[in-house]
């Protein structure tokens, strides 16, 4: 009896083994097909980096031929850019007009589209509600201290991104998502005119709303196929007062006027003495306040450049953290005057085209 015991114990044994590897071989299997169906579904390419080049490019051309037509009928410019221009440029209206042009069409587009529209294919307030989402997924990350972080947070805004996508191809399969293109276009076409004419002379030049017209529907092109992308591209628009960071902008070799130097007077320096002390006090009172609420408060410079970049900031985590602890930078750092277009990257793997700035003397 003891052998054939022995030997009922040996087969049980064997049979609850090759159980459990199958079960294990199942499980496996199963692992390796997910991944394998998550590496497929994060690697898809909208258009590849040439394609995106030539259409940045069409963009690019398009604002400065509107921007050289009109250099001569500015009435008065944004205030965000009014003390970056030469006091005779606007009399004059030469070169440094068309820059200044560039720059403002250019920081409209960005604002105004890339910076507001997931997908214009969606109804405006979705589309615009999706990339405000998208966008606070970085702006209320962690602080970042590695390139694996920083990587895993790009990662973690494509999964999301993608996603959405997924659930919203009822929409964007529909006849509706055409109609939802062509109000947006159509809007914000009118709106860019609006917003030109409002600083040209009156009546404004001949040809203002079909070069807008041409202008946004580049954009908007673009903007149909960005989130469409397991890649991160990512736009910015540096704006006056930046630190120029040579791996994203690229400093244009002609020159302006010089613009005139400011002396604040003794009321106007106590008075921005003033300004600064307010200004730490209520720091540290919404400092304490994130704090209660468990929020990580992040510094003035860490937000620096925040409306430039369609996707958050485009800075490597080293540079990150050095902007947000570091000391201003010295005087003899070359800083934007303003910027005629935008920066292009894949983030994380390469720069496909610089942004055009000059800078301030």
């Amino acid at each position: 009896m003891y052998p054939v015991t022995k030997y009922k114990n040996v087969k049980r044994l064997y049979f609850d083994g090759k159980t459990q590897i199958e079960q294990m071989t199942s499980q496996i299997e199963q692992l390796q097909n997910a991944v394998a169906n998550q590496r497929m579904s994060q690697s898809r390419t909208a258009l590849d980096d040439n394609e995106y080049l030539t259409r940045f490019n069409r963009l690019n051309g398009a604002i400065n031929n509107l921007s050289f037509n009109i250099r001569k009928d500015w009435r008065s410019l944004p205030g965000w850019i009014e003390r970056y221009v030469s006091p005779e440029a606007v009399k004059t209206g030469k070169q440094e007009m068309t820059a200044v042009g560039r720059a403002i069409i250019s920081r409209w587009i960005m604002d105004e589209i890339f910076n507001k529209c997931f997908h214009p294919g969606l109804d405006v307030s979705l589309s615009c509600h999706l990339k405000q989402i998208e966008q606070n997924i970085r702006k209320f990350s962690y602080t970042m201290n590695s390139q694996e972080e920083f990587d895993a947070l790009t990662a973690k805004v494509v999964s999301w991104r993608m996603t959405t996508l997924e659930g919203l191809q009822h929409v964007l399969n529909s006849p509706e998502s055409l109609e939802h293109r062509a109000d947006f276009t159509k809007m914000t076409t009118s709106n860019l005119t609006a917003a030109l004419c409002r600083y040209l002379s009156d009546p404004p030049p001949a040809g203002v709303d079909g070069s807008a017209s041409m202008i946004v529907e580049l954009a908007v092109g673009i903007a149909a196929n960005l989130p469409l992308e397991s890649r991160d591209v990512a736009l910015t628009f540096p704006m006056p007062g930046d630190v120029v960071q040579a791996d994203i902008m690229e400093v244009e070799k002609s020159s302006f006027p010089p613009l005139p130097l400011a002396e604040p007077s003794e009321e106007g320096e106590e008075n921005a003495k003033d300004g600064d002390r307010a200004g730490k006090r209520g720091d540290r009172t919404r400092s304490g306040m994130l704090t209660m609420l468990g929020g990580v408060p992040h510094s003035a410079n860490s937000r620096k450049g925040s409306t430039a970049s369609i996707l958050t900031d485009t800075a490597t985590p080293a540079a990150a953290t050095a902007t947000a602890t570091a000391t201003p930078p010295a005087k003899d750092t070359p800083t934007v005057r303003f910027a005629a277009f935008m920066g292009v990257e894949v983030r994380g793997r390469q720069v496909l085209q610089k942004a055009p700035v000059w800078t301030l003397a």
